[in-house]
């Protein structure tokens, strides 16, 4: 029997699993194998311990594995990518398969086929794949300049609805959520600490603003209202751009099915208040859109590519492979 692994090696956090083509025997997480978020040492140690949970969960040796695939964030780093194929090579036989991890994630969700997958947790971005396997992409430029619908840009909203909330004498639950949240005494205090941290850190405040809108709070609702129709833009974005690429009715060929919208993220996928206005603003534009009920699990999505794809990976957009 032919065992793989599948890897979502994150900046945070590295999710993986082991299994068949058509089973998965084992799961494990550790910290980040990304070089640029931890220590070669610290990278090294995740490593060992993820895989040794995976033999240990599933009586697998690393030596039966017959193919890796990792979806990476960070694969356009050379010393990033570099580290993680090396470190496998020394430790599971078989062919090792880098992607960037939103391919990954597009295939947990529509295993090689088309769609278009809304990801949202600290950052954001959509990506999306046509019938003829082209990726397209919108938003992802980062904390300041979008990450529409991500923690980061919840929080920074919250703020600023706070503090207009304040300038219109609104009462809103947001003010003593975000104190206690931040440990501040004072407006002032808030002032200093908003305007000094980096935004990236407002996602912090993400959890304590869906708990004000599920209390009803009327400024916290506003906030995720906007939140999901932001998202939902970059969804549209990236549904016009797949169907720019594809051919049209028009032109004799047949005729293209409604696209499917999937998810993944701890924002969207927690946050249903965010995730049900992005829905509805999406279908509001196009009716025929359908979604996938469940969200993205992007480490399925490795398994499915190193079981299903390996040997071809490196014909596919944003991935790599090395025989060993």
């Amino acid at each position: 029997m032919d065992y793989f692994l599948g890897i979502d090696a994150g900046a945070t956090k590295t999710n993986c699993v082991l299994g068949t083509q058509t089973e998965v025997l084992a799961r494990a997480h550790s910290g980040s194998i990304k070089i640029t978020s931890v220590s070669e040492g610290s990278a090294e140690r995740h490593l060992q311990d993820v895989l040794s949970s995976l033999t240990q969960q599933s009586g697998v040796a690393l030596g039966s594995i017959s193919g890796t695939c990792v979806g990476l964030s960070g694969i356009a780093i050379p010393s990033v990518a570099g580290w993680v194929r090396d470190a496998l090579a020394s430790r599971v036989r078989g062919p090792i398969a880098l992607c960037g991890d939103e391919v990954i994630a597009l295939d947990a969700a529509f295993h090689g086929g088309r769609g278009i997958l809304a990801i949202a947790g600290t950052g954001s971005h959509v990506v999306g794949r046509t019938h003829d396997g082209q990726l397209v992409r919108t938003g992802g430029w980062g904390p300041v300049m979008s990450d529409q619908g991500a923690g980061s840009r919840v929080g920074l909203l919250a703020l600023r609805a706070l503090f207009h909330a304040m300038d219109a004498a609104q009462e809103t639950s947001l003010l003593p959520a975000v104190h206690a949240a931040w440990k501040t005494q004072t407006v002032e205090d808030l002032i200093e600490r908003g305007n000094r941290v980096p935004v990236v850190e407002f996602s912090q405040l993400a959890p304590l603003v869906a708990q004000c809108a599920a209390e009803e709070d009327p400024v916290a609702r506003q906030v995720l209202q906007q939140s999901g129709e932001e998202l939902a833009d970059l969804v549209l974005l990236a549904m016009r751009k797949g169907s720019a690429l594809e051919p049209s009715a028009s032109s004799g060929a047949s005729p293209v099915k409604p696209w499917t919208v999937a998810y993944t993220g701890s924002v969207v996928e927690k946050i249903s208040f965010l995730r049900e206005c992005m829905i509805a603003t999406i279908l509001q534009s196009d009716p025929t859109v359908q979604f996938l009920s469940q969200p993205a699990d992007p480490p399925l999505g490795a398994l499915w590519r190193a079981a299903h794809v390996l040997p071809n990976v490196s014909d596919g957009p944003g991935c790599e492979d090395r025989d060993h």
